[in-house]
């Protein structure tokens, strides 16, 4: 799972939203050679199951499945928060038609505007080999540890964005950025300058880094359901740059970015 483009956690256009049980009933290919697929509902259970032995609870299930079965991308809204109204949130993805590795990244999601979004500090990635479901299950396991620390660090992270103003300018050079850097689409470019200056809710009114972010998020809510997995790989650049941007102060190291191949 690279971190360095838009293709984290990219499934493809078309995906459908679907059920657990519905999930259930898609059987992967046989395997052939070296490639051994997992079932999309296995993924599910690896994940769902190690977050529950955790002590985490699994709030909120979303899935999505394109029309042939083959590519698959969900995320689960654990009840953790991050900061007040703010909570924890993982993405898990999969395919059966060798498109890409099983996958899991960590993230959070915004409850007033139900605004999700992931981060590149907490990666996984497993090919489908003979022995990848066990080795993706033991890089859960660990992931799912490294929670903690993720957590830590995020709502640090989401404090300094909400105490760090940004002048008029320096918003509007950041969203030229994002739209210069194929984060933003001509299509959405007008829906984030929109929610940016006039902010729908009441929390993102202070002209901060943090309501920026959130306007980005408002603005291309549309891929979440239309197209998840490309608007996951596209939250984890905007993260990506606002990071780089230096507009915030860089944060304290709390142990190594888990990055699991």
């Amino acid at each position: 799972m690279s971190t360095s483009n838009g293709s984290v956690l990219v499934l493809h256009k078309g995906a459908r939203s679907v059920s657990l049980d519905e999930l259930r009933e898609v059987r992967p290919p046989d395997p052939v050679g070296r490639w051994h697929p997992i079932a999309h509902a296995r993924v599910v259970d690896v994940v769902s199951t190690a977050l529950v032995e955790s002590g985490y609870k699994v709030e909120k299930a979303q899935y999505g499945l394109t029309p042939d079965g083959h590519r698959f991308f969900g995320t689960l809204d654990l009840g953790s928060d991050l900061v007040h109204g703010v909570k924890l949130a993982v993405g898990i993805r999969n395919s059966s038609d060798k498109t890409f590795p099983l996958g899991f990244c960590a993230g959070s999601r915004v409850f007033c505007c139900d605004n999700l979004a992931f981060r590149a500090e907490l990666l996984v990635k497993k090919r489908h080999t003979r022995f990848g479901e066990q080795r993706f299950v033991t890089a859960i396991s660990g992931a799912v540890t490294s929670l903690k620390s993720f957590q830590e660090t995020e709502a640090e992270r989401i404090r300094r964005f909400a105490e760090t103003e940004l002048s008029p300018e320096m918003a509007d050079a950041l969203i030229l950025r994002a739209y210069e850097r194929g984060i933003l689409g001509a299509r959405e470019l007008p829906k984030v300058i929109q929610c940016w200056r006039n902010p729908a809710h009441d929390e993102f009114k202070p002209r901060t880094v943090w309501s920026l972010f959130n306007a980005f998020t408002s603005g291309l809510k549309e891929r979440t359901t239309a197209r998840p997995s490309e608007y996951a790989a596209q939250s984890i650049r905007l993260n990506g740059m606002l990071d780089k941007e230096g507009v915030v102060k860089a944060l304290p190291t709390h142990g190594e970015p888990t990055t699991a191949a």
